[in-house]
């Protein structure tokens, strides 16, 4: 059975493709999470919503998202 998780974590500047994940919460939450306006150097602060059966695949789907996506690459 699947359910919606989402991924919260940093996207490494300096390699648009690594995402660090940071947390894996149930729920979309996504659109309710705040992306502050300050950053960490060499770092973007990232979150989005994955429909996995666990949190382990969703954060698989995250880092697999970042790699694959044109517009991060």
């Amino acid at each position: 059975m699947l359910q919606t998780f989402t991924v919260v974590g940093l996207r490494l500047d300096v390699d648009m493709s690594e995402l660090l994940v940071a947390a894996v919460l149930p729920g979309p939450v996504a659109d309710d999470v705040v992306i502050l306006a300050t950053s960490e150097e060499e770092f973007t602060r990232w979150a989005g919503d994955f429909d996995a059966p666990d949190a382990d695949t969703a954060a698989a789907m995250a880092y697999e998202h970042i790699r694959t996506d044109p517009d991060w690459t």
